[in-house]
């Protein structure tokens, strides 16, 4: 019986933690330029930092797959409708993003050199492409 009553009290927890009081305003999402500079930079420059000199040793490896897994997941944030601002192209380029940046997924779990310099090629045509486009505005 006490684990039961241990849990239902820890549920209970959690649930009132995530009730918002009258006084909280509700978070406005991050803005494109704040997931650029927290999100996108960092884990690309790591990508393109590691295009150059490979990772050697296997934690390495691991930190530069969070890193291209940040950085399709901030395609996924750029699609969101706040920021999309209904653009057909917006959306096109971040989810061009999202897969170029899945691409080096192969390369990092094979550890493959020359194939990670590929993949963060093809990542770089890929900002260049959309910051070409949509930095103008």
């Amino acid at each position: 019986m006490k684990y039961p009553l241990t849990a239902l009290a820890s549920l209970s927890a959690v649930l009132l933690a995530g009730i918002a009081t009258p006084q909280e305003a509700p978070k406005a999402p991050p803005s494109v330029k704040e997931v650029m500079t927290t999100m996108t930079v960092p884990a690309s420059e790591a990508i393109f930092s590691a295009a150059s000199e490979p990772p050697k040793e296997a934690a390495q490896w691991v930190a530069l797959r969070a890193s291209a897994k940040a950085l399709a997941d901030s395609g996924r944030v750029l699609t969101t409708a706040d920021r999309a601002k209904n653009d057909a192209e917006w959306i096109e380029m971040a989810r061009a993003m999202v897969t170029s940046a899945e691409a080096t997924f192969k390369a990092i779990d094979k550890k493959d050199a020359d194939a990670l310099s590929t993949a963060s090629g093809n990542v770089y045509l890929t900002c260049e492409t959309c910051h070409a486009r949509f930095m103008a505005r």
